[in-house]
């Protein structure tokens, strides 16, 4: 019998602005993510400018479907100031995998 390999993540680099101008356009960017079937997926925001509550709320979204498939979220690259300004919050989970 073949031995299955482990799946690496599936991993999504966003670049320019996670706000209300162009939160539409990225979350059609995001969506491949969501048909990730085993294993993990991870957002690279590293090339991200900036990040308001509609990005916070696509992180949510995506941290939210997948984990309802089993699937490990993880957002790598963020801000020191995004995770403060949304630790209050009580989203700093999202923002636990690394730092810019």
């Amino acid at each position: 019998m073949a031995r299955k390999r482990p799946s690496s993540p599936r991993a999504l680099s966003l670049e320019g602005d996670l706000d209300v101008f162009s939160i539409h356009q990225q979350w059609e960017k995001a969506q491949p993510l969501l048909t990730t079937e085993n294993g993990s997926a991870e957002v690279d925001l590293s090339s991200v400018g900036d990040l308001d509550l509609s990005g916070l709320q696509l992180l949510c979204a995506l941290d939210r479907d997948l984990k309802a498939k089993g699937i490990q979220f993880t957002v790598v690259g963020a801000k020191e100031e995004w995770k403060a300004r949304f630790a209050p919050m009580g989203m700093a989970h999202l923002f636990g995998g690394g730092s810019a």
